[in-house]
């Protein structure tokens, strides 16, 4: 039995969702809501509204539907933050970061390995 292109393709793909909070538009991709076939569907109140191969043609459309349906985003803590706390939070992923990543850079070899 043969697999085609599109079969190969998605064993190993994960599932896609974006969807802004309170709006009833999504994209989604391989999700219990849209038909395994590797298209990207644009649904609005559960239906679609498109089919797309790409991405970026379905963020088009998802764009077109949120403008017109005069979206408005609210502001999870009222616009109020604190500078300083964003400044931790920052520091705090990026030594998060840093140590995830730090086996990756660990120097490989030997006694002799840098010697002449």
């Amino acid at each position: 039995m043969s697999q085609t292109r599109m079969d190969v393709r998605q064993d190993n793909v994960e599932a896609y969702r974006q969807t802004m909070p309170g709006s009833d538009v999504s994209i989604e991709r391989f999700t219990a809501l849209v038909p395994p076939d590797g298209y990207y569907y644009v649904l609005k109140a559960g239906s679609v509204e498109g089919r797309f191969r790409s991405l970026r043609q379905a963020q088009t459309k998802y764009k077109e539907l949120l403008d017109s349906s005069r979206y408005n985003p609210v502001a999870r803590n009222g616009g109020k933050t604190d500078p300083a706390q964003e400044a931790i939070e920052r520091y705090m992923d990026q030594l998060d970061a840093y140590w995830t990543d730090s086996h990756k850079h660990t120097r490989r070899g030997g006694k002799t390995m840098y010697r002449s």
